[in-house]
């Protein structure tokens, strides 16, 4: 994937989230983040990657409890083997006060692999509930 404005940065919007739905036990889930159906970006010319993304209910009546909420980023580094590592916890962006209509989150990591495919994983959320995801990432050289 290069839709990259020249060498030495690549902005990507991860596809869209129509609806995802929690896990039956904890209100857990697993959202790979892909571009265009493709779950591999070419990493290879990068030194670092900002990631940012939201989760929310699409129900405006649901809020998310920011004290037991969790999102961890994880990546795998070779298409050929289906070994995801945890790379970070990611605490949420919220205001002192703020209730968690979302869960908004960013992070700025080094690029490990030539090639990368992320995940976000969360948990804490409200079992059997329907979330949304909206991600994006800008790579610099």
């Amino acid at each position: 994937m290069s839709d990259a404005r020249d060498e030495r940065t690549l902005q990507i919007l991860f596809d869209t989230t129509p609806e995802i739905h929690a896990t039956d036990s904890a209100g857990s889930f697993v959202w790979p983040l892909i571009v265009k159906g493709d779950g591999w970006i070419d990493t290879e010319p990068f030194d670092e990657v900002r990631l940012v993304f939201s989760v929310w209910h699409p129900s405006g009546n649901k809020v998310i409890d920011l004290d037991r909420a969790y999102v961890e980023l994880q990546a795998a580094f070779d298409p050929e083997e289906d070994h995801w590592t945890k790379l970070a916890e990611i605490e949420p962006v919220v205001a002192p006060y703020g209730s968690g209509e979302t869960f908004d989150g960013w992070i700025v990591l080094p690029v490990l692999g030539g090639k990368t495919s992320y995940a976000l994983v969360g948990s804490g959320f409200e079992p059997r509930t329907r979330l949304q995801v909206r991600a994006s990432a800008y790579f610099v050289a």
